[in-house]
């Protein structure tokens, strides 16, 4: 064998290692303690694979990125007040919660994040109210079961809804969805919440 063809496919098994590493965040594409692991760029961009790709989206073939993502701890928390939805009529939010979810659960299922290092929750309150309830829209509810399932498959994604909103719009915790899959849990106010969950290190994700 050439010396060349050794080299080609040594170079083409160390790049698919760091496409796979990139594509689930895995901390071994950067070394600890590389300040260019978190805040620099890749010496040249490559059409590393995206998340999409994990809900039955395209292969990248075009998008050249440059600043790869590696997740060890997640605490998120989905301000969800208003009733944002895409061209399609998706509810924005709980989509967004949806794909972190199944980008995780890839990572997790590969051995590269704890479980116990994830904790994302979305907030029901405002307009968003009606997302909660058992009158829902079906699409809404296809993703609210979605969250259930992922749940259900060991990464930890809750939804809770504002008991203050709830009092206002005269509901009880029978007006709110469940299934077999899971509940929506009620919390004693959104905005006391999302101060306590910031408190604790949640990062704030807001859909506009």
């Amino acid at each position: 064998m050439k010396l060349e063809s050794i080299k080609n496919k040594k170079h083409n098994l160390l790049n698919a290692a760091l496409l796979a590493g990139a594509f689930l965040g895995a901390s071994s594409a950067f070394a600890d303690g590389d300040d260019a692991r978190v805040t620099g760029y890749m010496a040249s961009c490559d059409t590393l694979p995206l998340v999409n790709t994990l809900i039955g989206g395209p292969v990248n073939t075009s998008v050249c990125v440059d600043a790869p993502v590696a997740l060890k701890k997640v605490k998120t928390v989905f301000n969800l007040d208003a009733q944002v939805v895409d061209g399609a009529g998706n509810p924005v939010g709980l989509r967004h919660m949806w794909m972190l979810g199944t980008a995780l659960k890839a990572r997790i299922d590969a051995g590269l994040l704890d479980p116990e290092a994830v904790s994302i929750i979305g907030i029901f309150h405002g307009t968003a109210i009606s997302w909660a309830q058992n009158s829902n829209d079906p699409k809404v509810k296809g993703f609210i079961e979605k969250i259930f399932a992922l749940k259900k498959q060991g990464v930890n994604l809750n939804l809770e809804v504002c008991g203050v909103t709830m009092l206002g719009k005269g509901l009880s915790n029978a007006d709110l969805y469940a299934s077999d899959n899971g509940v929506i849990h009620v919390n004693q106010g959104a905005i006391g919440r999302l101060i306590d969950l910031e408190q604790h290190g949640y990062a704030y994700i807001q859909e506009e």
